[in-house]
């Protein structure tokens, strides 16, 4: 028998500093037991990062390559820069180098032909991941806590908002999809994700308004928490000088303040005893938005400005920053829209050659270079996002418009789950249709929908899909026969995890409620097929004689894509229904 959701949480439900350091420890002490696993040529590339930041002047941060030796350029924005900086020129590190600890070559710049680390300094780099990941921490906080505070603040008070803060921070800081990605691949996604989660957390508490009433009492104002507002503006400008894959969110972001934060209204009685009410644009909100925005993003590029050359270090920083020369996909095909293309596009190709089509058809298809199918450039993608990132655009603009009425009790709890929804939605979009996106992405999604997922059902299946078919799609990265067991523990335990503490924190009783449906049963049969084939039945058959070597992949990135394709348009629905809802 199922527990009901209404029944008091257990101490151990709450979040709380006593259980948040608990967690952090158990789950650092997990990371630190996967160090000697396999780990990427990402580490290769933030190794010689550090590198370059400890040895070298800032001017030729994103010019040193070590005359051709290397391809593991800086090709992160500046703020990140500055991080990789700080991780190589700090107390601790200094001091380790001085005692012998940390080997000289393990902050050197080498050629890639000769970096291979030291046990020593593979445990540096992963202990700082470890530490970075208080930022995670931070941020879940953050954005559980603050997305709770809302709802109690506007009446909408539950029995169950303490376990439903705990479920939704438990479920971001134990992301298997982090994990594998930062423990053991080898990234800072992290640090990224946390000062997004920071982000929006602030845009959530600035959506709850103070209402002033004027002398005479006729008069109402409604003043927003600006301070709140500028942060997460503030937060998302460093965000995106930190790593420009969250540009996808800038539309979102503002279209939401410029509607939200930059307007103002009064009403006032008239001499007939009727209301007229007055939206006016605060200059003063918008230009302080300006600013913040302006010196959060552009601050970190100012060391390279006063560079001489500044024209040069911009050019150069941009060329490593947006490489278009790459293609449109990765070697490893995230699972999208391009993924599904490009997977048509073969099977066209090969019935194309192997069908005997008389020779006038063959002559007219080369012609016109229909197959294989030709390949969407980077404007061309730039027209496809901005086309699904407009209507959040003028939803977002519209509803912060909407929302300066007043008159409705619950507005900010309306306006924080809209927001939420839309950067789940905008960072979908960008996942989908993203040019040379790689498979990492789905998680700038994944974390954000984390929040939603214990407050309804809807938004619960949702997540589990989302995640069903996101983490998967992860699996591949660790491809050794080692991290089998790991990788695949990993996911089944976290899935069981969320499923089961959704199915407590949302249940409303009788079968048909139950989070997982039929159509999401059969799903994890094909996944389980596809695990099988990847990991036994093609390294047995197949990978001897060196056939159909590119098949598990374009398996895994073809139904992946399927499923994250649903789940995308579900979420665009979601977003629509929440601004109608309104």
């Amino acid at each position: 028998m199922k527990p009901s959701s209404s029944a008091a949480p257990s101490p151990h439900r709450q979040l709380n500093l006593h259980n948040i350091t608990i967690t952090f420890l158990l789950l650092s002490s997990v990371k630190y037991l996967l160090i000697p696993s396999y780990f990427s040529t990402d580490f290769d590339v933030h190794r010689n990062w550090l590198a370059i930041t400890h040895h070298l002047p800032l001017n030729q941060w994103y010019f040193d390559d070590v005359d051709g030796g290397t391809v593991h350029t800086l090709d992160y924005p500046p703020l990140f820069a500055f991080f990789e900086w700080g991780l190589s020129n700090n107390f601790v590190t200094e001091k380790l180098l001085e005692s012998g600890w940390l080997d000289e070559r393990c902050l050197a710049l080498l050629p890639d032909d000769d970096n291979e680390p030291s046990d020593r300094c593979i445990r540096f780099h992963r202990c700082t991941v470890i530490l970075s990941d208080v930022m995670l921490f931070l941020g879940a906080y953050l954005a559980s806590r603050a997305f709770s505070d809302v709802k109690k603040s506007n009446g909408r008070r539950q029995s169950n908002n303490g376990e439903v803060e705990w479920i939704s921070f438990l479920l971001i800081v134990t992301n298997p999809g982090l994990i594998m990605l930062d423990n053991v691949h080898f990234q800072y996604n992290g640090v990224l994700l946390g000062i997004l989660l920071c982000s929006i957390a602030f845009i959530i508490r600035g959506s709850q308004r103070i209402v002033q009433y004027s002398n005479d009492g006729m008069g109402i104002t409604i003043t927003s928490h600006q301070c709140w507002e500028l942060a997460g503006a503030a937060t998302f400008s460093a965000l995106l000088a930190m790593k420009h894959l969250y540009l996808t969110l800038a539309p979102l972001y503002l279209f939401y303040l410029f509607g939200h934060h930059c307007f103002d209204w009064s009403r006032h009685k008239t001499t007939d005893g009727s209301t007229n009410v007055h939206t006016h644009f605060q200059w003063t909100r918008f230009l302080v938005l300006g600013v913040v925005t302006l010196v959060c993003f552009g601050g970190p590029f100012v060391p390279f400005l006063i560079q001489s050359g500044p024209k040069e270090q911009m050019q150069q920083m941009l060329k490593r920053l947006f490489p278009f020369g790459r293609g449109l996909v990765h070697d490893y095909w995230a699972a999208n829209v391009w993924a599904l293309y490009l997977s048509a596009s073969r099977v066209a190709t090969f019935v194309f050659r192997k069908a005997p089509l008389p020779s006038s058809v063959r002559s007219l298809v080369d012609s016109f270079s229909f197959i294989p199918f030709p390949e969407p450039q980077p404007a061309t993608v730039a027209l496809a996002l901005l086309l699904m990132f407009a209507p959040v655009m003028a939803l977002s603009y519209m509803l912060g418009i909407k929302s300066l009425n007043g008159d409705k009790r619950d507005v900010s709890v309306k306006l924080g789950e809209f927001f939420i929804h839309a950067v789940v939605f905008s960072s979908f979009s960008g996942f989908m249709l993203g040019y040379h996106v790689h498979e990492k992405a789905i998680m700038t999604a994944i974390l954000p929908l984390t929040l939603l997922a214990p407050t309804s059902r809807e938004n619960a299946r949702l997540f589990i899909r989302t995640c069903m078919f996101g983490i998967f799609g992860l699996l591949p990265l660790l491809f050794r026969p080692e991290e089998l067991l790991m990788k695949v523990a990993l996911y089944v335990m976290w899935m069981s995890l969320a499923i089961y503490s959704l199915e407590i924190t949302v249940f409303k009783g009788g079968k048909e409620d139950m989070i997982l449906a039929t159509l999401d049963k059969i799903a994890i049969g094909i996944l389980t097929c596809i695990l099988a084939f990847m990991e036994i039945v093609h390294p047995i058959f197949f990978m001897p004689s060196g056939r159909l070597e590119f098949l598990p992949l374009m398996a895994t990135s073809v139904v992946c894509a399927v499923g994250l394709f649903v789940c995308w348009i579900q979420s665009g629905i979601e977003v629509m229904e929440v601004f109608l809802r309104y």
